[in-house]
């Protein structure tokens, strides 16, 4: 029966290929990210432990051996619990091929509670944390493999990096180098009572541990510690998060927002084909009645009717599965494999499943509808004027105008989730970061411990490389920091006190930045009171202090900041106590974390301990293309020192890249939208055009009676215009019920958007004019 229309059975494929295709190339993805399992052993029992402040003082979120110490000695639901320092920069020393690799620290039972094998040697023992005990190195897999060759002898050999020789105990396993990134890892010896938080935490829970165990276990031990460490530990909370959660991140909503549309996309594919198996029943009415009056029961026609639909069912999820492959591919070229686990999207078992499963629902509901409407009129019906009167009925027609009204109303549902998306994105490109990322280029270096280990040296080098880069032509101004804005860096944080005050017993807390003189004028930062740092301003010279707007706002409030001083205990020595350093300056607040995340208290010096051997330099020229200073700035580097690796990247792109996953939804959910306007547009000209062929013959009596064309034209208009409204208003009530879950994951977007409701609208009111359109003219033209 399907091959004698193939009009019909194409239009019927390729509406459920999109819908079907669409959701398994979603699925696939949440699939890869969300539900594929991580490659560690019962890895739903890892964890990541970070700590917050419930009176919401500015604290890192990380984790101190004090507080990781008491959760591997308790016997309960945690079975281990570990940490990891900031990664950081150093040189794999090569005579002609210096190598900059990222190493961090590890603490006890590291690899243990990852639960993965080493692949070479193995990884820490307690011994090697005691105090005194040699510091040793585990190479991840890939430095591994990359750097000594994939050697098996490397074990007890010693390697230069910047830091001295270092001898290699093990080569850890490849899956853990999703979860740090790092190049190698040594074992960080630091005292059972330390209170410094530095440490990236991670823990295992016992097999079949309760979540209302292990957060009764984490309470308790936070509990203990406020008591006995009141000034750092008091109302500090621990934690825990999935670790997979902790991996995928915030695309997770976005994937979970994306696989919403897609099945409100596949509904709306199946009402599109539930239409036209209502429209074909006309054709098939009579059919249908000589079968049951030669005796074949209800069932035996339901079965061969659910058998087609399901045979179209089939066919459309084949052709579903090609579109959902090519899919897959351009939202991995187009930048989603740079995204966490989408760096490749198997189709498994899981993923066929779901299609099976799918394929086999869509069948089932795009037939069985059309199939109780045929079998809920009686033969003598069905055998009147060919199944005219039954398929053409008051009740067929009612039918077919529920599916307009759900077609207007899932359209515009979907195009409203485009429309918040899109407001989200240009909410937070459009948001004040704090400074300009234009015509900005960014380089970073590290400079060799062996060779730049005093901090006169290093500020030498640091002057000498700043002036000679302002001195290229095209340089408008240059400067060097401890962190970059967006790029996910780790931000120090640190106590001080307002000096005439009072001691609190919570000592005021801001992120901690260092940076050289012209870096807040290479950044586009705003001095909003005060000087800036100038050259006098050197490390070897009493130190001064920049605070931001929200440090202000926060423990300076109504007074003038550039009277007060901070002491800083950062800044005191073995003989001398903290000094008061005066503010000199105010800037405007820089966003770090993220677009979406409001900045945080802080301040700046021109002091940090060992902070300029990794140089993260900002440049800020009046070229339209900052990457063409990069041949010139590289052999500046090189004459001042040629075995030092260097790295650019234009600032505009890390402030893209931090919007990479928001991009990624908007235009997925763009798609879905102009998907949807298409199918409801092809739906609605389908019923109209079927009820205007329905209805010829009464409308060429009309006109011998007198109408004239116009009055026919909005006698079809008039017909779709109530079923339209209908759509509109319940498209709208569900676009908001939808949105109240939608958007309190997005950046300043209100559930009634006016522009986001209002352009939803008016995209479905114009596809729906424009599909009730072409029938009324042609029905005028009979």
């Amino acid at each position: 029966m399907l091959l004698r229309r193939p009009v019909f059975t194409l239009a019927a494929v390729a509406t459920l290929g999109l819908g079907i295709g669409a959701t398994t190339a979603i699925f696939s993805t949440v699939n890869a990210a969300l539900l594929r399992p991580l490659p560690f052993p019962r890895s739903e029992d890892l964890f990541t432990l970070r700590t917050t402040i419930t009176t919401g003082r500015v604290t890192s979120g990380l984790v101190a051996s004090v507080e990781l110490e008491p959760l591997n000695r308790a016997s309960g639901a945690i079975l281990h619990a570990t940490g990891s320092v900031a990664s950081s920069d150093t040189i794999l020393d090569d005579p002609t091929h210096p190598l900059q690799i990222n190493i961090t620290g590890a603490t006890p039972d590291f690899f243990e509670t990852f639960g993965l094998p080493m692949v070479v040697g193995r990884g820490f023992v307690r011994d090697e944390y005691v105090e005194g005990a040699p510091t040793v190195i585990v190479l991840s897999s890939h430095l591994w493999r990359s750097a000594f060759g994939g050697n098996p002898h490397i074990v007890g050999r010693p390697i230069r990096l910047s830091p001295g020789l270092l001898t290699v105990v093990g080569v850890a396993a490849p899956e853990l180098d999703a979860v740090s990134g790092a190049d190698a890892w040594w074992n960080y010896v630091s005292g059972p009572k330390s209170l410094g938080h530095i440490f990236d935490g991670y823990m295992r829970i016992r097999p079949g541990a309760s979540p209302h165990a292990v957060q009764d276990e984490l309470t308790t031990v936070a509990e203990q510690l406020g008591r006995e460490f009141p000034v750092f530990n008091a109302n500090r909370e621990y934690v825990a998060r999935p670790l997979i959660d902790s991996i995928v991140g915030d695309l997770k909503p976005t994937l979970i927002m994306a696989l919403g549309a897609t099945v409100l996309l596949l509904v709306l594919a199946c009402v599109n084909v539930t239409n036209l198996l209502l429209a074909r029943g006309a054709v098939r009415a009579r059919e249908v009645a000589i079968r049951a009056a030669l005796g074949a029961g209800h069932g035996r026609i339901i079965r061969q009717l659910l058998t087609e639909s399901l045979l179209l069912s089939i066919i459309g999820a084949t052709a579903g599965w090609m579109l959902a492959a090519v899919g897959v591919r351009v939202l991995l070229a187009a930048g989603g494999s740079r995204l966490p686990r989408l760096d490749r999207v198997p189709f498994d078992w899981h993923v066929l499943l779901f299609s099976i499963v799918v394929t086999m629902m869509t069948g089932v509901l795009v037939g069985f509808m059309p199939a109780l409407r045929l079998l809920a009129t009686d033969i003598k019906t069905l055998m009147n004027d060919g199944g005219r009167t039954a398929s053409g009925g008051r009740r067929t027609h009612r039918a077919l105008g529920t599916m307009i009204v759900a077609e207007i109303a899932l359209a515009l549902v979907i195009v409203a989730g485009a429309g918040w998306l899109v407001r989200n994105f240009q909410n937070l490109q459009s948001s004040r970061p704090g400074f300009s990322s234009e015509r900005r280029l960014v380089f970073d270096m590290l400079l060799p411990v062996a060779r730049y280990s005093q901090a006169a040296r290093i500020d030498a080098w640091t002057r000498e490389l700043l002036d000679r880069v302002s001195a290229i032509r095209g340089v408008q101004a240059v400067g060097s920091g401890s962190s970059l804005p967006l790029r996910v860096e780790r931000d120090s944080t640190a106590n001080v006190t307002i000096a005439g005050e009072p001691e609190q017993a919570y000592p005021p807390a801001a992120r901690w930045r260092s940076v050289t003189p012209g870096w807040f004028e290479a950044m586009g930062v705003q001095l909003e009171a005060g000087r800036s740092f100038t050259r006098d301003d050197r490390p070897e010279s009493a130190p001064v202090v920049i605070v931001n707007e929200s440090f202000v706002q926060r423990y300076l409030k109504g007074t003038d900041p550039l009277r007060r001083r901070l002491v800083m205990p950062m800044f005191a020595t073995k003989t001398t106590l903290p000094p008061e350093v005066p503010i000199i300056g105010v800037v405007n607040d820089v966003k770090y974390a993220s677009m979406r995340e409001p900045p945080e208290s802080a301040f700046y010096t021109t002091q940090m301990p060992s902070a300029f051997r990794r140089q993260t330099v900002v440049v800020a020229t009046s070229l339209a293309d900052p990457s063409t200073l990069v041949p010139t700035i590289r052999s500046e580097v090189h004459k001042m020192d040629p075995l030092i690796p260097i790295e650019f990247d234009l600032f505009g792109d890390v402030v893209s890249s931090s919007l990479s996953r928001q991009r990624l939804g908007m235009i997925l959910m763009t798609i879905f939208g102009l998907a949807a306007l298409t199918l409801a547009a092809v739906g609605i000209y389908g019923v109209i055009a079927y009820a205007v062929a329905q209805r010829l013959g009464e409308m060429a009596t009309r006109m011998a009676l007198g109408a004239t064309p116009r009055h026919i034209f909005w006698l079809v208009v008039k017909q779709g215009r109530a079923l339209a409204v209908v759509g509109i208003l319940l498209g709208l009530a569900l676009a908001y019920s939808v949105g109240r879950l939608v958007t309190n994951q997005l950046f300043e977007v209100s559930t009634a958007d006016p522009w986001v409701l209002g352009s939803a609208t008016a995209l479905v009111i114009g596809i729906t004019a424009v599909a009730m359109l072409i029938p009324a003219l042609r029905a005028s033209a009979v």
